[in-house]
This record gives structure tokens, C-alpha cells and sequence, in this order.
């Protein structure tokens, strides 16, 4: 066997050259970011196993400190370059880690060469000379995800969608049941695909300065210039002045700078004075509380191009504290 050959992980159409450190799908090569193909790496050498966010973290970033938002960026990037817009190749467990389905049968015996398999349903796992190749069970899953949208879509029409699914992990005296449908009636009519979240008590340690950051805000007319709809769903404070939320993004609209899809993005940033600030991948981002109690939402690309947002606030947690106190 010749030690020069690559050594492949290969899984639905796509495969993953190790030695050279380069993703394929056929002849065509795949660029992709260091971190996002070492993230893609460990996903397809545990296939078929969840693994959590703080082992991607130790392997990817040993000895740094990163934010949720550096993981999350690297799946997005790998989902976008796979053409994985179910996320059913890289499945996420929510509040847990990622899955590359994939199955492990046995490993097969070493030969010369590797014929092309033919698809099957059932996940097959084979090692071939210096060749691991991995099949996903996507198709499938593909046609059961089919198969519940149609039923989601019949439920929504009878009104139940609104009433019982998408809702926030749990509801409590602050944010309530009533709170948490509205926020769900409004996510769906700007089409922004509102993650699961808590929003819980926050501790008195925090100073008002920061806990009145606290809230859902949404915007009314979208980006300046484009009117893509935005929405940020601030959870938590810390002492420390640590806020932590997600930002929502509605479907691109014809003069969006950003175009990929919908979807939504786990930050932490540090609250100074009225306002905090946290990176993305190609971006500086700027959140501004002003006078009038708005959030004003900028992001500075590597480019120098500015986008900006005005929000307004649909839930605040300092309103719930004083309204939860005189009852």
C-alpha cells in the first residue's frame, strides 16, 4: 500500500482528503476556512455520534477562549457549503452538540482499490486501505422531513402551530405562555425563524445598566437599504456585564449585503455603558441602546460597507420584573 495516498472520509457525495486538507465533492474542491474543515473533520471521524459543543471546542480551539458564536459560524459555513439547507447531513442538538449521520458497521477488509458503492438506506461504515468512507442515511431522512412538513403545514392552518409549537424552551412568571405566543405570532409574520430560548430571573447582582438589556427586539421596516427583518432575542446578564442572546435574520431580500438564509446566531458580548460589542467572521458588530429605549444594531464588514438596523422593544425584562412586583 502506498503511504502516499490520501487518506479520505468520504460521506454522502462528498469527501474529506486529510493529507491535503481539502474537501471534494467529485472533481470539484470545496474551499473552506481551517477551523471550519477541523470542525468538519472531527464531525466525520465520529460519525454517527453526537458530539458536544465543548469537544469541538477542545479540539478545534485548544487553550483559546472562544465564543458560541465562532462554532456556530464554522457549522453555518459547512452547512452553506454542502448544500445541507435541512441540516439533516450536520444535525443539531439543541443545547447539546452536532451529529454527522452516519452509521459504524464493521470495518471492511484493505484492498487495492475502491469501486463506487451504491447508495443504499442503511449507513455504511468501511475502511479501505488508507480509505474510511462514509455513507449518510440523508435521502431518508430527507423524505420523512417531507413527510412532517406536510403535517406542520396542515397544523398550521387550524391555527395550532402558532398556539403550541416554536415556542421558547419553558415559560415561567416573567416571560410567560401569553408572552411567548406573541413573540412566536410576530417571529412568523416577519419570517424569522425564532431559536428555542429561557428566559429566567436574572440575579440582583446585575446592575440595572445591564439587565436592561434584557428583552426581544424586533425590527419594523428591516435593514436600511435592503429591509431584511431582524430580531434580537437577548436572554441573559451577568454580573460582569456579560449579555448573551441570538440574532435573527429574515429571509435576503433583493439588496441584502448578507445573502445566505435565514437563520439565527448565538452571541456573548460586554455590555459599556449603552452599548456592547462582539465579532463575527467577517464583521464587527455594534448594538446602541438610545434615549428612547431602541436598540440600533450595526455591523461594519471587513470591507468597510456599514449595515444598520433599528429595533424596537416587543419584551424587556425590566417591564416583566415591575409588573411581576405589583401583582
Amino acid at each position: 500500500m502506498d503511504p502516499a495516498l490520501p487518506k479520505l472520509l468520504q460521506f454522502d457525495r462528498f469527501a474529506l482528503d486529510l493529507t491535503r486538507e481539502r474537501l471534494r465533492a467529485g472533481d470539484q474542491e470545496i474551499a473552506l476556512r481551517p477551523k471550519a474543515f477541523e470542525v468538519l473533520r472531527h464531525l466525520a471521524e465520529n460519525a454517527g455520534r453526537l458530539v458536544s459543543k465543548r469537544e469541538l471546542f477542545e479540539v478545534v480551539w485548544p487553550n483559546v477562549a472562544v465564543t458560541d458564536d465562532s462554532l456556530v459560524q464554522c457549522i453555518r459555513e459547512l452547512r452553506d457549503k454542502l448544500g445541507d439547507t435541512d441540516h439533516l447531513l450536520i444535525e443539531t442538538v439543541p443545547r447539546r452538540g452536532y451529529l454527522l449521520n452516519a452509521g459504524h458497521p464493521p470495518v471492511a477488509k484493505e484492498h487495492d482499490s475502491l469501486p463506487p458503492p451504491e447508495r443504499s438506506q442503511t449507513p455504511i461504515v468501511g475502511s479501505v486501505g488508507r480509505r474510511l468512507v462514509l455513507w449518510s442515511p440523508v435521502q431518508r431522512k430527507r423524505a420523512s422531513l417531507a413527510t412532517a412538513a406536510i403535517t406542520i403545514c396542515c397544523l398550521a392552518a387550524a391555527g395550532y402551530l402558532t398556539a403550541h409549537l416554536w415556542l421558547p424552551s419553558s415559560a415561567n412568571a416573567l416571560f410567560t405562555e401569553d408572552d411567548a405566543r406573541r413573540i412566536t405570532a410576530i417571529a412568523a409574520e416577519k419570517e424569522l425563524p425564532l431559536p428555542p430560548f429561557q428566559i429566567s430571573r436574572i440575579g440582583r447582582g446585575v446592575l440595572p445598566e445591564h439587565r436592561r438589556f434584557v428583552g426581544i427586539w424586533v425590527s419594523s421596516t428591516g435593514f436600511v437599504n435592503s429591509n431584511r427583518q431582524f430580531m434580537l432575542v437577548i436572554t441573559g446578564a451577568e454580573p460582569s456585564g456579560i449579555v448573551t442572546g441570538f440574532t435573527v435574520r429574515g429571509p435576503p431580500r433583493a439588496l441584502s449585503l448578507v445573502v445566505k438564509p435565514a437563520g439565527a446566531t448565538h452571541f456573548k458580548a460586554r455590555v459599556l455603558g449603552d452599548s456592547f460589542r462582539y465579532s463575527g467572521p467577517n464583521s464587527e458588530r455594534e448594538v446602541v441602546m438610545t434615549a428612547d429605549r431602541r436598540l440600533e444594531f450595526n455591523e461594519v464588514f471587513d470591507t468597510g460597507v456599514i449595515v444598520r438596523v433599528a429595533l424596537d422593544p416587543v419584551w424587556a425584562l425590566v417591564e416583566a420584573e415591575q409588573k411581576a412586583a405589583l401583582w
